[in-house]
C-alpha cells in the first residue's frame, strides 16, 4: 500500500518543475532601463486586471490575502550600485528582512508590515532566470500561499520602489536589504560605495 504523499512534497516538486523548464535566459543587466515589463505578470489564469498603471502595486494582478503576488519570474539582476540582485519579472527589485528566518525558513513579516512589503509568491507559472536552483525554495504563509525564499531566505517587493532597477528599500529601519542571488545581503562591489540608506 502506497503512504500518501504530504503537501509539503508536492509543494517542493512544483517548485523543482518550475526551476527545471525555467532553462537558461539573458541576465538583466541594466534594471533601470529595463524593457517593457512581462505581460504575463498581469494576465495569470483567474487574476482580476487592476487599472491605474502609474503605481507599479496596482499593476500586480492577482494578490493573495497577505497582499502578496505572483510575478511572471523570480530572476538575476545587475544592480550599477550593489552587484548581483534578485529581481521580479517586471524588473524590480526584491528584498530580504533581517527579522526573518533562513533555518528553517521562516516570515515574520505580518500585519502592518506587509502594508509596504509584498510576499513574492511562486505557483506553477512562476519561472526562475539565471539563478542558483540549490538556492531557491519556498515557505508556507499563513493565508495558504507559498513564498519564495533565495538561501532560505523569504524575499518581498517594496512598495516606494516606483521604477524597475529601484532600491529606496535598502537598509530601510537597519532590517531590510535588497537580496543577492545566495540569499545574503547585496553588497557594493569592491572599490565602490554602498548605496546610503533611505532612513
Amino acid at each position: 500500500m502506497k503512504a500518501p504523499v504530504s503537501h509539503r512534497l508536492l509543494g517542493a516538486l512544483t517548485l523543482a518543475g518550475a526551476l527545471l523548464v525555467s532553462g537558461c535566459t539573458t541576465v538583466v543587466r541594466d534594471p533601470v532601463a529595463l524593457p517593457a515589463p512581462d505581460v504575463a505578470a498581469n494576465t495569470q489564469a483567474g487574476a482580476p486586471q487592476q487599472p491605474g498603471a502609474a503605481n507599479p502595486q496596482s499593476d500586480l494582478g492577482q494578490r493573495s490575502p497577505d497582499g502578496g503576488y505572483w510575478p511572471a519570474s523570480v530572476q538575476l539582476g545587475e544592480h550599477p550600485e550593489l552587484g548581483p540582485v534578485v529581481l521580479d519579472g517586471q524588473g524590480f527589485t526584491l528584498y530580504r528582512f533581517d527579522q526573518d528566518s533562513a533555518a528553517p525558513p521562516q516570515s515574520n513579516c505580518t500585519e502592518q508590515c506587509l502594508t509596504a512589503w509584498l510576499p513574492v509568491l511562486v505557483n506553477e507559472k512562476v519561472k526562475f532566470k539565471d539563478l542558483d536552483p540549490s538556492r531557491l525554495g519556498a515557505v508556507p504563509r499563513s493565508d495558504g500561499t507559498r513564498q519564495v525564499t533565495v538561501g532560505g531566505r523569504p524575499v518581498y517587493r517594496f512598495v516606494d520602489d516606483r521604477v524597475p532597477g529601484q532600491a529606496a528599500g535598502q537598509g530601510a529601519d537597519g532590517l531590510w536589504f535588497v537580496v543577492a542571488p545566495d540569499g545574503g545581503k547585496a553588497a557594493a562591489p569592491i572599490g565602490q560605495k554602498p548605496e546610503s540608506s533611505p532612513r
